[in-house]
């Protein structure tokens, strides 16, 4: 009998923890100078004030793998982050340093482009949002062989 019990408070313990983790938001950053150009974090949100949390999701104009993290303030006046977005086929590297301030969640974007054996820099670009995105669907295929990976100021 307890092995039965045991196994129906498990059961019902899945059942209540399971909408939290499908019903988890993506988090959208946007306002880059090529407005198709949207970093998304799975199931992302913005971390407490003091804390840390691990971005994994994905460039939605080209599917590219993004990761970092991103930091609250002490104060919860800003979020940090700091985000590696890239493409091993066509060797194309980018690092963003991002501040949103807080609650607003908007501020600037500082980063890097490694492209062909080249480094380029770019900003502060000022524009930049974040936000708890809708239901933005996960690209089925990655374009290779454009003439330039989708990154921000790349226009479309």
């Amino acid at each position: 009998m307890n092995k039965l019990r045991a196994g129906i408070v498990g059961f019902v313990t899945l059942l209540l923890l399971t909408p939290g983790v499908v019903l988890a938001k993506n988090y959208c950053i946007g306002g880059f100078p090529n407005p198709n150009y949207i970093l998304l974090g799975l199931g992302f949100t913005p971390p407490a004030k003091g804390k840390c949390k691990t971005w994994n999701g994905f460039n939605v104009q080209a599917n590219l793998p993004t990761s970092g993290n991103g930091c609250t303030s002490s104060d919860g006046t800003n979020l940090s982050l700091t985000l590696t977005t890239g493409d091993e086929l066509g060797g194309f590297v980018e690092i963003d340093a991002i501040s949103l301030a807080l609650p607003g969640q908007a501020g600037s974007v500082t980063g890097q482009i490694l492209e062909s054996s080249a480094v380029s820099t770019f900003g502060p670009d000022s524009g930049i949002t974040g936000a708890a995105c809708g239901k933005t669907p996960i690209p089925a295929v990655t374009v290779h062989g454009a003439a330039s990976p989708a990154r921000p100021g790349n226009e479309p």
